[in-house]
């Protein structure tokens, strides 16, 4: 399986400076489910320190997240960055912390009733489970879009708007596909600009 790539020079890869370029193009209308946020955190609880998971918690504003309930992209954003900093050193750098994090949220969204319908389509067609994809992402994001491009019968590209960087996707997707058991699946992002970005995915 194959992970993710960006545009993206890596001196300004997680840094400070890039986290407050994305909080400045969420509004408080931004919003995203809680399960986002609390595979995040389990994810630091179970890979990092206990110094590590405090430091997360005070980034997401020590809330108590409900699967369900929508918060602030912006709070999102915060969690995601201090969390891939603190587990950069287990995945290979910010980046692969970063796209850790969209691989463990994925199966809290399966766990759902939306997804498990998803998944009930994959023996019939894995094609349906991909074409729901963007509908899945209105249901977990009031925020940016997705949109679907089909490149053959196994192939195809996911455009995204979103602040959250493009390595949380190309996990996200990449996790999906491995849940539908799909053949030497990959997922590759592309970030074309701060809130723009690809993935393109694949499976014999």
């Amino acid at each position: 399986m194959n992970s993710t790539s960006t545009a993206q020079s890596a001196q300004g890869l997680g840094s400070q400076k890039e986290l407050e370029q994305r909080l400045a193009v969420v509004g408080p209308k931004d919003t995203t489910r809680g399960f986002l946020f609390v595979a995040a955190l389990e994810l630091v609880k179970a890979e990092g320190s206990a110094d590590a998971l405090k430091r997360c918690m005070e980034a997401a504003g020590n809330t108590n997240f409900t699967a369900f309930f929508s918060y602030p992209v912006a709070t999102m954003l915060k969690l995601s960055y201090a969390a891939a900093r603190e587990l950069s050193g287990k995945y290979n750098g910010f980046d692969g912390a970063m796209q850790q994090l969209g691989f463990r949220a994925a199966p809290r969204f399966l766990e759902s009733t939306t997804g498990k319908m998803l998944l009930s389509l994959v023996g019939k067609d894995p094609k349906r489970l991909i074409d729901s994809m963007p509908s899945a992402y209105k249901a977990a994001w009031d925020h940016g879009t997705c949109s679907l491009t089909w490149n053959g019968p196994k192939s195809g590209r996911l455009t995204y708007v979103n602040a959250v960087p493009v390595a949380y996707f190309s996990g996200s997707v990449l996790q999906i596909l491995s849940a539908a058991q799909l053949k030497n699946a990959q997922a590759i992002g592309r970030q074309t600009s701060l809130t723009e970005f690809t993935v393109d995915f694949s499976w014999e």
